[in-house]
């Protein structure tokens, strides 16, 4: 449930008896921390996500038109056909089925062998096509054609990887062009996937926060304290939340009734447990796990005269492979 910035409104029930309990039930509204300057949102690069078009934007010279009607000549001594499973696949027509999901290792054995590659997909996923292990003094480019020949280019200079994640919305065959933009080398592979663009992962860490519980603050939602993942180099910078939640870490006396929240600065919003559970509910598909995230809690209920709570968090994520 999202808590958005609402009039504050308390409701108060105190009740107490000869052994201590406490109960009190509040309605009120969370911290605004949209003033606070100690907190800034982690800034990532525009979305690696690349679409297919009839005409993308190129910054090399290469031929689009020339290159889907290609048709180098091949001799059977050639280095290339000896040395790659794949040849002959110097053409569209000709291109060499690859496996989804699996790495396949090939070379370019002459100036103008150009390795052509297809694979079946699914509109809904979203794949990642990663061009690497270019041999050292070469420049290879690569090229993704859709089952309409609309197309996506990642073209860096010399042997830099060759990375393209694109949402697929066309279901069908699609073509992959791996093409020797300067230099070849027929003895040294390089490596080509296309497969699924996520891999997921998990951080689990204590918060070294410590919320203490007295009977003046039952009911009311505690003062927050701020967790920073911002530079966890354990965490991908593209790592996004697929779940939050919390575990006690240390902790004495006795409550019930309580409520965890974080609050994410990315969306400006507060998000909270079930009462008495750990995991954070309706939390967008969007939330960059490196950020930082203010935390608090409240409990209805303190079965003893004062209580201490230090949580731990879990996130899971999901993460762009590389």
């Amino acid at each position: 449930m999202k808590f958005l910035k609402i009039s504050v409104f308390i409701a108060l029930t105190l009740i107490f008896t000869g052994t201590g309990l406490t109960t009190v039930f509040a309605n009120e509204a969370l911290p605004d921390v949209s003033s606070d300057s100690n907190l800034e949102f982690f800034t990532y690069e525009d979305s690696p996500f690349t679409e297919v078009s009839a005409d993308p934007a190129l910054t090399k010279d290469t031929d689009i038109k020339a290159l889907l009607k290609a048709v180098p000549e091949m001799k059977a001594s050639d280095v290339s056909i000896q040395n790659d499973p794949y040849e002959p696949n110097d053409t569209i027509d000709t291109a060499a089925s690859i496996p989804y999901g699996q790495t396949i290792y090939a070379n370019i054995g002459r100036a103008d062998d150009i390795d052509w590659y297809k694979v079946n997909l699914t509109a809904g996923t979203d794949v990642a096509f990663l061009l690497k292990n270019i041999p050292a003094g070469t420049d290879y480019d690569l090229y993704v054609f859709d089952p309409n020949l609309n197309y996506a280019v990642s073209e860096n200079s010399g042997n830099l990887d060759e990375k393209l994640y694109i949402s697929i919305q066309t279901s069908g065959t699609w073509y992959v062009a791996v093409v020797p933009y300067s230099g070849y080398n027929p003895d040294q592979n390089y490596s080509l996937f296309v497969g699924n663009a996520w891999r997921t992962g998990s951080y689990s860490a204590p918060t070294s926060m410590t919320f203490n519980y007295n009977s003046s603050n039952v009911g009311t939602i505690l003062p927050y304290q701020t967790l920073d993942l911002r530079q966890v180099s354990a965490i991908p910078d593209t790592a996004r939340v697929t779940s939050i939640s919390f575990y006690t870490y240390s902790s004495f006396g006795n409550w019930g009734n309580q409520i965890k929240y974080i609050y994410s600065y990315q969306t400006g919003n507060w998000y909270e447990t079930f009462v008495g559970l750990n995991y954070v509910l309706d939390l967008p598909s969007n939330l960059f796990v490196k950020q930082q995230w203010p935390i608090t809690t409240s409990i209805q209920t303190l079965f003893t005269p004062t209580a201490s709570y230090s949580p731990g968090i879990n996130f899971s994520y999901q993460y762009l492979i590389e």
